[in-house]
């Protein structure tokens, strides 16, 4: 379990301020030069958002689990906050959970190969462990979506869904940093969507591997912001029905000829 390798999150979180010293001179010398290579852009933030947490599920966010993640008492509040703000503009909110229907590795199952690397036979959705952390629960009406992959993408209906109600921007929560956030994220962009990662809301299990991910996703894949940030870019928004989505480009809408509806 992870408690045998950190023994105290006293002795994880001093371990991570270390190794944040370290890597913040890293990434001051690093983010110069990504700059002068043309990297680090902006996509910013669009019109028509949702707010979607990766795994926030009790596997993940309550202790003593296989999958269990780290700063939840930060992470927590923040996905409380982004919902609190989301909800008042009628944003959507998407939880995604991940849990599998045949845990036994030597049968036909929809784990795949990947649990030969990790131990999805945990992720048990009879025993809650898939279910979202009541801290953060979902409304009525909102989408709770199961992946069997790192990317909320391949395999759902996640796209469709944004898609279909003209979603132009992610804002990203949930664990972990270096797997699911990061696949998700890296999809999102590739689909079209503006991927907007929340500092304060994004965790995972070892020291280090938050902060590395962040900088590497602020360099290439999304927009790294501050939850104040995301949460006053949500309360300046008007009411979600009242976003008027951006036309596709190349599309012209012409009128059909008179005579080809005469009689109907």
């Amino acid at each position: 379990m992870s408690e045998e390798i950190y023994k105290s999150d006293a002795e994880y979180k001093e371990t991570e301020a270390q190794l944040e010293a370290l890597l913040e001179k890293a990434f001051g010398q690093g983010s110069a030069e990504m700059k002068a290579r043309g990297f680090k852009r902006r996509v910013g933030f669009g019109t028509r958002p949702a707010v979607i947490h990766i795994d926030m599920a009790n596997a993940w966010t309550r202790p003593d689990h296989a999958f269990t993640c780290r700063n939840m008492d930060t992470i927590i509040p923040a996905c409380q906050d982004l919902n609190a703000a989301a909800r008042a503009k009628g944003v959507p909110v998407i939880f995604i959970t991940t849990a599998y229907d045949v845990l036994d590795a030597s049968l036909p199952s929809d784990m795949g190969l990947w649990s030969q690397k990790i131990p999805l036979e945990t992720l048990d959705a009879s025993t809650g462990a898939a279910d979202i952390d009541s801290r953060i629960a979902p409304e009525p009406g909102e989408l709770i979506i199961t992946k069997k992959r790192a990317s909320a993408f391949p395999g759902t209906f996640l796209n469709q869904f944004l898609t279909a109600n003209r979603i132009d921007t992610l804002i990203v929560t949930g664990v972990t940093a270096s797997a699911c956030v990061r696949n998700t994220v890296e999809d999102a962009m590739a689909e079209g969507f503006r991927p907007i990662v929340v500092k304060e809301a994004v965790g995972d299990r070892v020291a280090g591997t938050v902060a590395w991910n962040l900088f590497d996703i602020d360099n290439k894949f999304g927009d790294v912001e501050n939850l104040s940030t995301v949460v006053e870019y949500l309360n300046n928004l008007p009411n979600f029905e009242d976003t008027v989505p951006t036309p596709a480009l190349g599309i012209v809408k012409q009128e059909a000829p008179a005579a080809e509806f005469a009689g109907v």
